[in-house]
């Protein structure tokens, strides 16, 4: 067994990692899915988009995130009552 954890300063860019994959696979597959005329080639088309999206989110995230956690700094208590 691993008893081994990942140091914290990575903790950000897994963090974006690991949702921007996830993200990226919902959103495309769902749009693939409405938008494809042919349900046959759904797959090979859900990948490529995946496959274009996931860097996109990725990025996104990693640029997008710190601004949104300071924002919601600003409406949420820093401490549960």
């Amino acid at each position: 067994m691993l008893n081994q954890k990942i140091p914290l300063r990575f903790r950000t860019m897994l963090f974006a990692l690991v949702m921007s994959c996830n993200t990226a696979l919902i959103v495309s597959g769902i749009i693939i899915y409405l938008h494809s005329a042919s349900k046959e080639h759904y797959i090979r088309q859900w990948l490529g988009a995946f496959i274009t999206a996931w860097p996109i989110v990725f990025i996104a995230i990693l640029l997008i995130a710190p601004m949104v956690n300071k924002l919601l700094n600003v409406f949420v208590e820093a401490t549960e009552n």
